[in-house]
């Protein structure tokens, strides 16, 4: 698994070459805060490529709008925020 989007409700986990492997629902994942959702249009997690990080969009590109995201690099983030990270990434795989 490369790539998971959350979008509403709905999880998408894509491999390497950006294939669906499966889809999801949040409410099956467990122990995980997802009020950091909230605002979000779109909620990529990207495991290793282009770098391990977590994008919120809270608008998508369209015909009036530009996207506007948030990027925040696994480096970057609280040892909380890594541990939420790797749980919801290996929940994502096992489910």
């Amino acid at each position: 698994m490369e790539k998971i989007d959350v979008i509403g409700q709905d999880v998408y986990c894509y491999d390497l070459l950006g294939s669906l492997i499966k889809s999801l629902t949040i409410d099956q994942f467990t122990g995980i805060d997802f009020s950091y959702l909230d605002g979000s249009k779109l909620f990529t997690l990207n495991i290793t490529q282009p770098i391990k990080r977590v994008v919120k969009f809270r608008e998508l590109n369209g015909l009036d709008t530009t996207a506007e995201f948030t990027e925040y690099p696994y480096e970057n983030m609280t040892p909380e925020q890594q541990a939420d990270f790797d749980s919801f990434v290996l929940q994502a795989e096992t489910l």
